[in-house]
This record gives structure tokens, C-alpha cells and sequence, in this order.
């Protein structure tokens, strides 16, 4: 196929950051990207580029209530016929593979993430029909971990069209040169805070509640911890604000948002950084904080020893454990070497692996375009 730009439509979260890099990477391309969504991202400059479709306002139909969800798929490839768009790309099976499966568009790129592909798809049933019509629907699978890969495979994707690339971390832009001095004075911090750094959003199974406990045991012993806690979303803010007040730490603690152009600074002025969640598929957050030389301590669950080694880079904790949680930040903030040591780890790791994501899905959307071409012509 010629080189010339591709009009792309992702179908996906149009608030998710992972989901606007997807389509920042490819605009910086060259490429026309649209995105129908249900949700769309407030602020201009995360959607600078990128044309967003409400899902709600495709047509009449799709405005109804308890109508639309039969309309959607339809709705969708008449937009796409309008648009003529060359290739398909949807970000997480349900509800945005389901509605790309509905639409009957080809090529189409599936991208199955970590709870989709790990919990809906596997153990629940409604979840678990419509996961497998979203794989059987897509002409190939992009992953974005070797256990994403596996599970993908035993559901029923063609192990010969499915490939990891990890296009949604963006590492180059993270590294301990971005920490700011003024970082705990301006928070009202000593200058020898020892800060631990969660971003992950607010949700059941991210476990923040479990990091507040355990931050909760180490706090009378070890007066320089704070903890920052950075989320764009999640429905529990109001439960993790109550549980700080509870356990009487809230003078320890800050709960900030962290926007796309403060994160470098945040994680690289941190000194700890923590994710506890249940089920996990190379969150991007995770890769960033190992290209700022944090040391980590992390949940045992789906991708993570896919990065991490405990005793090298980071602490390994059973799920759900706070006395270990607790065990393994006490370790660290005890042993300065020891962070030195996991952090410089865990940056050469993420160094050493991560590759320019744009050119590879890139080329991919070309075959599988020339591929589509190929078929219909034939």
C-alpha cells in the first residue's frame, strides 16, 4: 500500500489516556484519527488532533435509551462509510470491541486490556459471550502483555495474527531528571520526606484502601513517610478520603490529580512507588515509574513479573495483604542503597525494551489494509 495517510477509527474510552496516546501517536504521524466513544475527555489539549464522535449522537436512534444499544453497531458503520475509513482499532472488548464486532467492520484491530480479557472474559458469563464474539470478530489481536497473549490464545485468537505492542507509555518523556526541589515544600512537606506514590485510579480493584492501611501501620514509626495518592478517575474517592480521616492520617496525606503534563515531575520527585491492583496487564503508570528509577512495590498478579523481579526491582506482595505491604514500604524506606539499587534496575529494564510504538502499529494497519484490499478484490 502507498504511504499516504490513513483515516483511523478507534472505538474506545475517549477519556482514557491510554486511549489519547494511541491517537496522539498516530496524528503526530500524519493520520486522520477518529474516536467513537461514550466518554470524552474534558480538556482541549488531550483531545488536540483528534476528532471524538458521542456514540449518544451518531444518528436518531442512538439518542434513545434502552434503543441504542441495538443501534450502535449500525450507527457505527454508517460513520465509517461516511468517513472512509481505512481501518478499525478498538481498545478494550467490552463495550468498545462489542460495539466494533456489531458493526461488521474490516480490517478491525482488537485490543483486549487486563480486567476484559482476565476476569469478563473468563469468568463471567455474559461477559464472557461477548469477549469471545469481540475475538472472533477482529482480523487480529494487539496486546499488551505476554499473559494478555496467552489468555487471548486460549479463548480462541489466531496465535499467527496477534502481536504485542505497547503504544500507550510514553517512557522517553519520564526520568529522574524531572524531579522538582520545591516538590514537599510546596505541599508543606519536610525536605527529607520520604514519599510514596500511587497512581492508580480509585477503583475496587486497584486496592488503594489497601496502601492507605498499610501506610497507616508504618506512619508512627517512620516520621518522614507521606503518601501521594494521583488518580483521574475511580467512583471510591469518596471511601479512600473517609478511611484516611478514620485512621487519623490525614496530615500525612495528599490527594492530588495528576494531569498528563505533571506526571514526569510526580513520579520522578516520588521515592517509592506502590500499585496493589488484582488483575494488571503493563499498566503504563507502572513502565513510567520505573524510567523515573523508582523502586516498586507491586501486587503479585497478571504481567507484573513481566517486568518486575522481586529483590531486584521490587518488592513482591501477596494480594490484598496489608501486614505485607506494610513490610515490604518499611524495607525500603529503611535502606537507601537498596531504592538506589531497584530504582537504576528498574530504569535500565524499561530503557533496554520499550521500542517507538508508532512506526510497528503503523506498518501493521498497512498490511492488514493491502491484506482487506487483497480479499475483496479477489
Amino acid at each position: 500500500m502507498d504511504g499516504r495517510p490513513l483515516r483511523l477509527l478507534g472505538v474506545a474510552n475517549g477519556a482514557s489516556l491510554n486511549v489519547l496516546r494511541w491517537g496522539r501517536r498516530l496524528h503526530e504521524r500524519g493520520h486522520e484519527i477518529h474516536i467513537v466513544t461514550d466518554r470524552i475527555s474534558p480538556r482541549d489539549d488531550e483531545r488536540e488532533g483528534l476528532v471524538m464522535h458521542d456514540v449518544r449522537s451518531l444518528d436518531a436512534l442512538t439518542r434513545i435509551r434502552g434503543v441504542r444499544r441495538m443501534r450502535i453497531g449500525s450507527a457505527i458503520a454508517a460513520l465509517a462509510r461516511r468517513l472512509q475509513i481505512d481501518l478499525t482499532h478498538a481498545h478494550y472488548m467490552l463495550p468498545y470491541g462489542y460495539w466494533a464486532a456489531q458493526s461488521g467492520l474490516h480490517p478491525l484491530v482488537m485490543s483486549p486490556w487486563s480486567r476484559d480479557i482476565f476476569v469478563d472474559a473468563s469468568e463471567r458469563r455474559r461477559g464472557r459471550k461477548r469477549s469471545l464474539d469481540s475475538i472472533r470478530a477482529a482480523d487480529y489481536l494487539v496486546v499488551n502483555s505476554q499473559a494478555n497473549q496467552r489468555v487471548s490464545i486460549e479463548l480462541g485468537a489466531n496465535p499467527d495474527r496477534i502481536q504485542e505492542i505497547i503504544w500507550y507509555a510514553e517512557p522517553d518523556r519520564f526520568g529522574p531528571e524531572n524531579a522538582d526541589p520545591a516538590f514537599r515544600a510546596a505541599r508543606g512537606w519536610p525536605d527529607d520526606a520520604l514519599v510514596i506514590l500511587s497512581l492508580r485510579n480509585y477503583r475496587p480493584y486497584t486496592h488503594v484502601d489497601v496502601l492507605v492501611r498499610a501506610f497507616a501501620e508504618i506512619a508512627p514509626g517512620e516520621p518522614r513517610a507521606r503518601l501521594l495518592l494521583c488518580a483521574r478517575a475511580g467512583w471510591l474517592r469518596a471511601e479512600i478520603e473517609q478511611l484516611i480521616a478514620d485512621l487519623g492520617i490525614g496530615h500525612l496525606v495528599s490527594m492530588e490529580r495528576a494531569e498528563y503534563d505533571e506526571l514526569p515531575t510526580f513520579a520522578a520527585s516520588a521515592d517509592i512507588a506502590v500499585t496493589l491492583a488484582d488483575s494488571d496487564s503493563t499498566p503504563a503508570s507502572l513502565l513510567e515509574v520505573m524510567a523515573s528509577r523508582l523502586p516498586v512495590v507491586a501486587a503479585s498478579t497478571w504481567s507484573i513479573d513481566e517486568w518486575l523481579e522481586h529483590g531486584k526491582g521490587a518488592e513482591i506482595v501477596p494480594l490484598r495483604d496489608v501486614d505485607a505491604a506494610a513490610r515490604a514500604l518499611r524495607t525500603l524506606i529503611g535502606h537507601d542503597d537498596l531504592r538506589d539499587a531497584y530504582g537504576a534496575h528498574n530504569e535500565s529494564v524499561v530503557r533496554a525494551r520499550m521500542r517507538e510504538p508508532g512506526p510497528v502499529l503503523e506498518d501493521l494497519y498497512r498490511q492488514l489494509i493491502a491484506e482487506h484490499s487483497a480479499a475483496r478484490a479477489a
